[in-house]
């Protein structure tokens, strides 16, 4: 008799994905998982309907889908490749974080790591019933989606825009790294890549241009004091702001204030 209560091994589970020709997938609604699912082409094209998005893949590109967006597959077009999905549970590192985003993952995968990502592939496919090999397998792939994920990731745009809206935006506070990260749900780490990615600077230096342009602008435009302007600029140690904006104005908030007043 089954017991609800026994442990279960977590799920992983990978197929071809190989169609002749152009194929309309049957008029299947789309579908939320509870688990991670992923496409990946070698070669074809494949239309995925992805939430209230579409995502168009072609050869040599992953798509990693987290738990709860719904998804559903268009068409294919004389693809070979890979489809499948995993239990968080499964993973070896669960912490890394192209699988933190809230966002589905495109990440086209670069020339000088295709071959191994195609042998990769094959390998987790023939290990599917050996579950600590495919585990050991899915967490190189992974590994290796991590080192070209920011040069295609859909998400990279909406999350640069976000950021650079919300830190030059004098409505609401200039937050820490960590706290802008947590309310796009991704790392400090890869807002950082990703904002420099687009940008040419990191996440951390646009919010100390931030806090310098505000602060210059509140020592000439008000008559706030050091200390309010610090705190404005979510500076609260009076002194720290003196050394900070010294480095790079090159004088003292008191000043810069006496010279432009």
């Amino acid at each position: 008799m089954h017991n609800p209560h026994q442990h279960q091994s977590p799920t992983f589970v990978i197929r071809p994905l190989n169609t002749e020709g152009y194929v309309v997938a049957p008029p299947i609604p789309k579908a939320v998982r509870q688990s991670y699912s992923f496409l990946y082409l070698k070669k074809g094209e494949v239309l995925v309907e992805l939430g209230e998005d579409s995502c168009l893949l072609v050869g040599n590109t992953f798509l990693l889908i987290p738990p709860q967006l719904p998804y559903g597959v268009k068409w294919y077009d004389s693809t070979e490749g890979f489809m499948g999905g995993f239990d968080e549970d499964f993973l070896l590192n669960p912490s890394n974080e192209i699988l933190l985003t809230k966002h589905f993952v495109k990440v086209k995968i670069a020339d000088e790591n295709a071959d191994l990502f195609r042998a990769s592939m094959e390998k987790l496919f023939h290990a599917q019933q050996q579950p600590h090999t495919a585990q050991l397998t899915l967490d190189f792939v992974i590994s290796l989606l991590s080192e070209d994920y920011v040069a295609d990731d859909y998400s990279i745009n909406k999350v640069v825009s976000r950021f650079m809206d919300d830190v030059f935006d004098r409505s609401q506070s200039i937050l820490m790294i960590a706290d802008y990260a947590a309310r796009y749900g991704v790392t400090p780490n890869h807002l950082n890549k990703v904002v420099r990615t687009k940008t040419g600077k990191t996440a951390s230096e646009w919010v100390k241009i931030s806090r310098i342009n505000y602060a210059k602008y509140l020592l000439h435009e008000t008559n706030l004091s050091i200390v309010e302007v610090a705190e404005r600029v979510g500076i609260l140690d009076q002194s720290y702001f003196s050394r900070f904006f010294r480095q790079y104005v090159g004088v003292t908030p008191s000043e810069y204030k006496s010279k432009t007043n």
